[in-house]
């Protein structure tokens, strides 16, 4: 064996250890162990590095291609979760189906992000609400409106047509900012609970039991713990890539990136653990909806990937993309759904009134 072509074995097994702690960042919660977190977000990356070199052997005939081959196949189940290419293969009709929609609005751009006039965002969100006319809608990054002198549950509720809802805020006995979780539902909300998680006074997670016909069916709604990234942290990346930065500077900005990623990490792992475990006590089919600020290759989507399906996975097409200012990979917001309901629609509005895309599911309830 030539000198190249054992540094190149070399490279390739080093991209192949990294594949495998993606997959095992599935499996180990951040809390015991958070470097393999940063693995499983760094999957497609890795993944395309594996297929790289398996065509590179591929093509200088070196049997070394079967290394990465089975790796990647190892974590084809991983791979689904990320991109299918083909959507339903049945049909179905949609009548006496449940719509469910869930849509991180981005506080309905209070401030302004998007746009000049944060209430043209809001009416254009307004608008898509109503144009799709969910059955059930969920909506994270919730803003009540009320420091502005209105109450924006009641404009959705009037040009949507929705009777029930449920609006939990993060603090209710304070004078901050009214903003938290929201569920607004055709059907009649019988019981509502707040699941709050023991390491965060802003994020959590709200349950709403709704009557379908005869059927009571459990509505799960969460916001997990986002990295927090600040205006600095932007500018230090947007100044790297444009400017080279001294190594000092480089350190400083980097180190600072990584500390909140690691504990957004380790914090999800917590609350994911709280919402599993409500999960398995549901005494009813349980849809749930959210923000998880998570890709599929991690520890806190396995943990509800362990109680309920993914419609994506079900009925999905393509790349599955929710985040509309990152990377074209990036899914970090899902719906579940018990194997009570089957999944026959599952689509990704691609509307960019908000950084998130809404997502939309239909169900059918089994016999």
């Amino acid at each position: 064996m030539s000198l190249p072509t054992k540094l190149m074995v070399v490279v390739n097994l080093f991209f192949i250890v990294f594949l495998v702690s993606s997959y095992l960042s599935l499996y180990i919660s951040p809390v015991k162990f958070w470097p393999l977190a940063f693995a499983g977000l760094a999957y497609p990356v890795i993944l395309l590095c594996n297929l790289f070199f398996v065509l590179f052997w591929i093509v200088f005939l070196k049997k070394y291609f079967i290394l990465s081959i089975i790796t990647i196949l190892l974590g084809f189940n991983q791979l689904k979760t990320y991109i299918k290419f083909t959507g339903a293969q049945h049909k179905l009709s949609f009548e006496n189906s449940i719509n469910v929609m869930s849509y991180n609005v981005r506080l309905f751009d209070l401030y302004n992000w998007r746009n000049e006039s944060g209430k043209t965002t809001r009416l254009e969100i307004f608008n898509l609400i109503h144009s799709e006319s969910p059955d059930i809608l969920c909506i994270q990054d919730y803003y009540s409106g009320a420091g502005k002198h209105a109450d924006f549950a009641d404009s959705i509720s009037q040009q949507s047509g929705y009777k029930y809802r449920n609006v939990e805020l993060f603090d209710k006995k304070t004078n901050a900012l009214p903003f938290g979780l929201a569920i607004f539902s055709r059907y009649p909300i019988i019981s509502t609970k707040k699941l709050e998680f023991p390491n965060s006074r802003v994020n959590f997670c709200q349950s709403c039991d709704v009557m379908i016909g005869k059927d009571t069916i459990r509505i799960m709604n969460l916001h997990f713990e986002s990295v927090k990234f600040g205006k600095e942290d932007y500018d230090f990346v947007n100044e790297i890539t444009v400017v080279p930065a001294g190594n000092e500077n480089i350190k400083k900005g980097s180190l600072a990136i990584f500390g909140k990623m690691k504990r957004a990490f380790i914090k999800r792992a917590v609350q994911s653990d709280v919402v599993a475990e409500f999960i398995r006590n549901s005494p009813y089919p349980v849809i749930l909806t959210g923000d998880f600020n998570d890709t599929p290759v991690s520890y806190s989507y396995r943990q509800i990937a362990n109680e309920l399906d993914d419609t994506f996975v079900d009925e999905g097409k393509g790349l599955g993309q929710t985040h509309s200012q990152m990377l074209p990979m990036l899914r970090i917001d899902y719906i579940f759904h018990s194997k009570a309901l089957q999944t026959i629609e599952h689509k990704t509005i691609n509307k960019d009134y908000s950084d998130h895309f809404p997502i939309v599911a239909r169900f059918m309830i089994r016999d």
